[in-house]
This record gives structure tokens, sequence and C-alpha cells, in this order.
């Protein structure tokens, strides 16, 4: 993907944002906490120090802590990727904003744990080379996270976490249109990113097959020329 067309796709994901919550993610203070923390052990462990400040943790509701741990992890490893900034600072404001919503602790496991899957799906690529075409769709799935988390950050400020707290956070979530819209979007491109895998897949393992071929047809003409001299 061009580096216009990148930053244009980012720079609207954060207008979108701000439209939203309010927030402006790259002139948070999270986001100068942020520079200079260029490893995923350095992001982990900021994100570790604003996590220990959550209530939930202070409480020890067990089963939200290790939600909310896969998250951080999850987040942390995204280093690489260059919009991985904004959804630090997303995770950020998602923490503050759910920080003492305690009457509501099955909701936040479901929101953190649905926030944390999609971070795993990305975290496979931070190793990886990337096609221009795969990276097309990781940076449009890392946009809609945002999307995600701005809509439900929008929930919990509105209070909607503290109604029916035993209710399911993707009951909840599912009911409303904007964001049922937003987890269809991620759905569709996650499975094209799935297929967009497979393919890539196939592309190394078709390239692999064809060294290994060069390579046998050598050794091949290597042996004739070896029996012929002797």
């Amino acid at each position: 993907m061009p580096v216009a067309s990148f930053q244009a796709i980012l720079d609207k994901a954060l207008a979108d944002y701000r439209e939203k919550i309010g927030v402006e993610l790259d002139q948070h203070p999270f986001a100068d906490e942020l520079r200079g923390r260029d490893s995923p052990d350095d992001v982990l462990e900021l994100l570790g120090d604003k996590a220990n400040t959550f209530k939930v943790y202070r409480d020890g509701n067990l089963q939200v802590v290790h939600a909310l741990s896969g998250i951080l992890g999850e987040a942390a490893s995204l280093v690489p990727f260059p919009p991985a900034r904004a959804i630090f600072v997303g995770v950020d404001v998602l923490i503050t904003a759910a920080d003492g919503v305690g009457s509501s602790y099955d909701a936040l496991v479901d929101l953190f744990e649905c926030i944390g899957n999609f971070l795993k799906r990305l975290r496979i690529y931070t190793d990886v080379p990337l096609t221009p075409s795969m990276t097309d769709i990781i940076v449009k799935i890392m946009v809609e996270l945002l999307s995600v988390f701005a809509l439900a950050t929008k929930q919990i400020k509105q209070g909607r976490f503290t109604q029916d707290g035993i209710e399911k956070f993707a009951k909840k979530l599912l009911g409303e249109s904007e964001i049922e819209a937003v987890l269809q979007r991620l759905d569709r491109l996650t499975q094209e990113e799935g297929r967009m895998t497979v393919a890539q897949t196939f592309e190394v393992v078709y390239g692999l097959v064809n060294n290994v071929n060069v390579v046998m047809n050598g050794a091949q003409s290597l042996l004739a020329r070896l029996t012929t001299l002797n």
C-alpha cells in the first residue's frame, strides 16, 4: 500500500474515533508516554503499569485480569505495525473508561476477550514478510478495530455497562446496528485475510517445490556428467 494511501486511511480512522469519543488519539497523553518505546516488552510494561491502576485489577477478579492481560500481551506484540500506537492509546482509553464498572464483570470479560481475539489474529503477522495485498487487509482490520474500541468506549461512558450486569457483552453490543456493522466488516476482512494467507502460503510452497525441482535437476545433470567422466 502506498504510504500516502496508508496515512489517509489511518487519518480517517483517527478522525472517526475523535468524532465518536472526543479524544485525539495521536495527541493523547498516553501517546507521549509511548514515544521512545520501540519494543514489545517496553510497550507491555507501560500498558501493564496502566492496567495495575484498573480497579478490577485491584479487586482481584481473575477472569477480568486474565482477559485484560491477554489484550495487553497481544497489543504489545503489534509494535512492528505503524498503526499500532493508535491501537495502544485506544486500549488505554478503553481501560480508563472501564475502570470502576465492577457491576458487570461478565460484560467486561466478553469485551476484553473479543478485542483480544482480534489482536491475536493480527499478531500472527508480526514476524513474517507481508505482500502489499496482505498489508492492505491488515491495515483495514486495525482500522475497524479502532472503530470497535470507539463504540465500546462510548457505550461504557454512557453507562450501558451498568445496566443488566449479568447480560453478556455480545448480546448488548450486537443489539446496536452500528457496532454490528463494524463487527460484520471485521468478520469479512478476517475471512478475506484467511483466504489471502492460504494463497500466499500456496505461492511459497509452489516456489519451494520449484526450487527443489531445480536442485534435483541440477543434481541429476551433475551425476550424469560424473558418470560420463568415469
